[in-house]
């Protein structure tokens, strides 16, 4: 009975560390795209197929003043390709490992989350070096109205290959009523939520804004590749059994991205062809989730 007790609490308060109602143990992802390019070294215009698999962990560990010790392990890859020949193809990867702690004000109306962020990123076609190692962090100060409403507000630091990148963060997560739900941090990601099976079957739109860069080896003077993701998606996600979750994304992208430029500059360059500025693709991406939802485990009690 105590143990039982104990992983509801571990719920609850799951639900109240993460910047969505729900916390994902583990998670896996495939996204895919495909968007014209003219490289001007070739006059004859291609497209760029890119597909992007994601791996995440979260494990919390959640003290008796409800204090959180927050550990996440993620990693992405991203293969992309020239087409109709596929006669390119390059792949980026990164690893990073936040670290973070949540802080309870006694009343439980403050929260202060504090994650330092330190990643690898690059191609992995040699030895990994300085040039690979990134580090950011990232600062949240979230005051609870109540179990409905919540402000949050904060600011996103990332050492990129680019140079130091800051972005602040402002999120409202606003519970309308049993079927409507506001929730996330603007610009990264943000959605409105609809319930059509409670403790089932979710949709809604998500807009997401990820900036971030990949170092290449000596082979490619050490250039890196910038992405600038904007991104507006609808979403189905779907409990098959217990928590569970398939989910699946379709949408729309703005900007041209990925870009390659040289190294230590703001200078593009059309070295490598699935590196250039491409028009706004649509893209589609599909999981699998250990989610854990408050409201879905409420059920449970």
């Amino acid at each position: 009975m105590k143990k039982y007790l104990l992983f509801i609490t571990l719920i609850f308060l799951l639900n109240k560390i993460t910047a969505q109602p729900f916390a994902d143990v583990v998670s896996a992802s495939y996204q895919t795209f495909s968007s014209p390019y003219k490289s001007e070294q070739n006059s004859r215009q291609q497209k760029n197929k890119t597909d992007d698999y994601v791996l995440n962990f979260f494990l919390p560990k959640v003290f008796k003043n409800g204090n959180t010790l927050l550990i996440r392990l993620n990693t992405e890859t991203i293969n992309s390709t020239t087409s109709p020949d596929s006669s390119y193809s390059y792949r980026l990867s990164a690893i990073s490992l936040p670290l973070g702690f949540k802080f309870v004000t006694k009343n439980k109306k403050w929260e202060t989350i504090l994650i330092g962020i330190p990643k690898i990123a690059c191609d992995f076609r040699s030895k990994i070096n300085d040039k690979d190692y990134q580090l950011g962090g990232i600062f949240l100060q979230q005051y609870v109205r109540n179990d409905n409403l919540k402000f949050k507000l904060g600011l996103y630091y990332n050492r990129e290959a680019f140079g130091n990148f800051f972005m602040p963060l402002v999120g409202l997560d606003w519970k309308v009523n049993d079927r409507l739900y506001f929730y996330g941090i603007i610009p990264s990601n943000y959605w409105a939520e609809y319930t059509i099976m409670k403790y089932k079957l979710y949709t809604g739109l998500n807009f997401k804004s990820f900036t971030r860069s990949f170092r290449l080896s000596g082979a490619n003077n050490y250039d890196y590749v910038r992405y600038n993701e904007e991104e507006l998606k609808i979403f189905v996600n779907w409990f098959v059994y217990k928590k569970i979750m398939l989910f699946a994304e379709a949408g729309y992208t703005l900007g041209k991205n990925p870009w390659q430029y040289t190294y230590n500059t703001k200078n593009t360059t059309d070295v490598n062809p699935v590196y250039t500025p491409m028009k706004s693709y649509a893209l589609f991406n599909v999981g699998i989730a250990y989610r854990i939802r408050f409201d879905f485990d409420k059920k449970e009690l």
